[in-house]
């Protein structure tokens, strides 16, 4: 069952208090992260700082809402366990999800490369301009020219190759790479962004216009562009905000679905895939 909108829910708070959860929502994503790039700063600390990111994200939206069950259980992230609650609609619509998205988003990465490790760049033109107005500015360039000097200078892979990480243990490496990519990467990340930041923020604002049979709006982008800029506090890349657009499809599959399962097993999945791509396109 989807997640009724504010305005299905009985009792539906005012304005007020709706609009003191998206702000508390909002400096909680904020305090987060500059705590997590804060700790990279203090010595013998900076290890443990993903440790307490991953615990912020399951347990902090559980605590602010403490004093609402009713919304924590429409969000997802609580009150009795940080995890969600398990429904196999969110295992099958992250399956349909990704059987429909992996294999042309396979074929346009290795367009994209093809081009890119080429020397052409005319893809890139908008992104290396709005690049160029930051203290980044020539960061990108340099990655892919680190990245692409393994290239195979072809559209198609020479062959598939697993990540190093996965082959380790004789094998049982790809194991625990999935059970960290779930439960320390995508859920953590999933049960605050999507559960209690874009509920909170569609509280405020509740989407009125319908994408592919899916209520969305103002609350999915801006927590999709607040996950986007997270993500620049681990590795300052103007291309790491380029996971704006995954976060969307992420925000429409926790609402297709109502469960964050949804989105933390494609998001998973995403991950694992790109880790393969990585491995099998730019061969060490």
């Amino acid at each position: 069952m989807v997640p009724p909108s504010i305005a299905e829910v009985p009792g539906t708070p005012d304005l007020q208090v709706r609009r003191a959860r998206a702000r508390r929502a909002v400096a909680a994503t904020g305090i987060l992260y500059a705590s997590y790039g804060l700790l990279g700063l203090v010595p013998g600390l900076a290890e443990y700082r993903g440790v307490g990111l991953v615990a912020g994200f399951y347990f902090l939206p559980a605590w602010l809402l403490r004093q609402d069950p009713e919304v924590q259980l429409r969000y997802q992230v609580g009150p009795d366990s940080p995890v969600p609650p398990w429904r196999w609609r969110g295992a099958w619509v992250a399956t349909a999800a990704a059987l429909l998205l992996f294999p042309p988003f396979v074929l346009c990465f290795w367009w994209f490369y093809q081009q890119v490790c080429g020397g052409d760049l005319r893809v890139l033109s908008p992104v290396l301009w709005a690049e160029g107005l930051t203290p980044w500015a020539g960061g990108l360039e340099r990655f892919l020219g680190s990245l692409c000097r393994t290239h195979a200078d072809g559209f198609w892979p020479d062959g598939l190759r697993f990540p190093a990480s996965w082959t380790a243990w004789y094998g049982l490496g790809f194991l625990r790479q999935v059970a960290e990519g779930l439960f320390a990467v995508a859920l953590a990340e999933e049960v605050f962004h999507r559960g209690y930041l874009m509920s909170a923020l569609e509280d405020l604002w509740p989407p009125r216009r319908k994408v592919l049979g899916v209520r969305f709006g103002f609350g999915a982008v801006l927590s999709s562009l607040l996950f986007a800029v997270g993500h620049l506090v681990g590795m300052a890349q103007a291309a790491r905000l380029a996971t704006f657009f995954p976060a969307l499809v992420f925000a429409w599959l926790w609402r297709r679905s109502g469960s964050l399962w949804a989105p933390a097993l494609f998001h998973t999945a995403a991950n694992l895939l790109m880790d393969l791509l990585l491995a099998s396109t730019f061969p060490s």
